[in-house]
Order: C-alpha cells, then structure tokens, then sequence
C-alpha cells in the first residue's frame, strides 16, 4: 500500500502542521495568524481593514497542498480516497476539535464561542448605538467576561462607530450555562470628532474582544 515511506512522512508532516495552523484559538483566527504576528510578518495586504491578500492563508494553502501531493505520491492502493479523506480532517478537524474541548474541558471565557453573522449594531444617531452580540456559552458553569468592538472594520466609515461602543467602558456580558444568547449593549457619546450630520446606519460582520483576568481572546 506504501509506495515510498520517506515521501509518506513528509507528507504526514506537512499536514500535521497544517492542522495545527489551522486551529481556531484561543481567537477564532487561525493559530497561522497568530506564529505571523509572532515573526512580525504581515497577515493582509491591508492590516488596517483585515482585506487584500491573505499572506497567511496563502502559506497555509501551500502548505496543505504540498502535503496532499507527498501523501498522494507516496501511496499505492486507495490514494485518492485517503488522500481526500486526510484534507477533510485537516480543513474541518480543528475547528470540531475545539468545539469538544469547550464542551468539556476548557474553563471560563475560552469556552465562550462568538456568532458574528448574528451580531449587529444599529446607530439610531452618531450619539448612541445599541448592539446585539450573540454567544454561546458550551461549558456546564455561568461564564462573566468584558467585550469590546473590535475597532477593525472592512468598512473604514464603519470604525467610529465601533470605537464609539467601547466607550466609556467597556461592557460586563454574564452567559448562563450551555446556552446560546443575544445580548445587548449600549453607549452612548458626546458628538465631539463625529461628522455633524446626524443619519441611521447599521454594522454587522464585525468582530469582538473578550477579557477575563488579564487575557484577551479575538472572536
């Protein structure tokens, strides 16, 4: 069945690394962004908005091609099969992976996953701003953090916005045992550095903070 057992474990390799990159914590980014950041490489072509090429992705991409290729070669019998079947666990393995491990053993706010297609904010004026935020608790205890929004945004004349709700504290957010909730946060600013003009607008598809104890996670 092996064709080439040298070839087998490079491939092995190379996957094993892609998996481990491609796990989503503690932030729900890839753990790729977090070894660039780490070198001080650049993650986007435009770090400000998070758009542009995706340096990271990219090399994440090479890498699991390379692998998938050197597991391929190195196979006799059923190549295609396994080969297909070693990509599903590599791309889909480490997201389930971590949901099971906040299901049962990760404590506090790393047992707290975010919906960020769920969330929205809507700015009745520049002066005030209510946000529904939704989260699910996957561990058996009440889990207390802070939020703040992150201040990245795909939409630069999204970013006051955003900043706006940080202030002038950032939000306390309880979330009961094993359950999904929606909540809401308001603030509201003085009008100070915000365009004059007072109009409706909503924001989704941004991303949060958490803190607990001195730690931050990135959802």
């Amino acid at each position: 069945m092996i064709r080439e057992r040298s070839l087998l474990i490079k491939g092995l390799t190379f996957l094993l690394a892609v998996f481990i990159l491609n796990i989503p914590f503690p932030n729900s980014t890839p753990l790729s962004h977090s070894v660039f950041s780490f070198l001080g490489l650049p993650l986007y072509g435009d770090e400000e908005t998070m758009t542009g090429i995706q340096y990271a992705s990219n090399a994440w991409g090479i890498i699991l091609l390379l692998g998938l290729f050197a597991l391929y070669k190195s196979l006799n019998r059923h190549r295609l099969k396994l080969t297909m079947f070693a990509a599903f666990i590599v791309i889909s393995g480490p997201g389930h992976m971590v949901e099971a491990m906040q299901k049962t053993v990760l404590p506090g706010m790393y047992a707290v996953s975010y919906d960020v297609e769920n969330s929205i904010c809507t700015f009745e004026t520049v002066l005030t701003g209510t946000c529904d935020l939704s989260f699910e608790n996957h561990s058996s205890k009440p889990v207390t953090f802070e939020v703040a929004l992150d201040e990245r945004s795909y939409f630069k004349e999204d970013t006051p916005f955003l900043v706006m709700m940080n202030k002038p504290k950032l939000h306390t957010v309880t979330l009961e045992p094993k359950t999904y909730q929606t909540v809401e946060i308001t603030s509201s600013v003085k009008a100070a550095g915000f365009p004059s003009k007072i109009f409706m607008s909503e924001v989704n598809g941004f991303h949060v903070n958490i803190y607990q104890n001195g730690k931050k996670r990135y959802l």
